[in-house]
């Protein structure tokens, strides 16, 4: 079975990189941070960090009400947006969840899932302006130049993470 990757969906192509998003950063930060995870495990988290991942999984519900209720009459226009909030609402509740465990790797997993959620109101709302407003070339300029920019900055973060690590444990151990 072969796929023919130019007849997919700009929201299936989203769909992909957010999956692809979340794995891979967990993923690597798994494997890269085990060494870290291991000799540090209890880091905790900020204290505000469990009421902000809430409050964005609060405001996705919102965002998702709002849609829903723009588009009863017809919820096929609206499922891409209804799908990406949804996911956002999950990963941001999970995220919270994940905050509550003491542990580093939690910690990192709660980060990432949070930022997946970030990014899929971001990929939601650009497939639903290409959809119901196609001519609004500002619209899909912004949110495409945010998932862009999102994704490049959690890579840049995310070097940043795996350069630093090292200089971090050495200076740990020196205390």
């Amino acid at each position: 079975m072969q796929i023919d990757l130019s007849s997919l969906s700009l929201e299936q192509w989203l769909l992909i990189l957010l999956l692809g998003y979340a794995f891979s950063f967990m993923l690597l930060g798994l494997v890269e941070g085990r060494k870290y995870f291991k000799s540090y495990p209890s880091v905790k988290a900020r204290s505000d960090s469990f009421t902000v991942k809430l409050t964005l999984a609060g405001l996705a519900m919102t965002s998702l009400a709002i849609f829903l209720g723009l588009g009863l009459s017809s919820l096929e226009r609206v499922s891409s947006i209804i799908l990406f909030l949804s996911i956002s609402f999950v990963a941001f509740v999970v995220s919270s969840d994940f905050i509550r465990f003491p542990k580093g790797v939690y910690i990192y997993i709660a980060d990432v899932l949070e930022s997946t959620g970030i990014l899929a109101i971001g990929c939601g709302y650009l497939v639903f302006f290409e959809k119901e407003l196609p001519s609004s070339y500002g619209l899909l300029f912004t949110y495409g130049f945010f998932i862009i920019i999102f994704v490049l900055l959690s890579c840049v973060d995310f070097y940043n993470y795996y350069r630093y690590l090292p200089l971090f444990e050495e200076k740990e151990k020196g205390k």
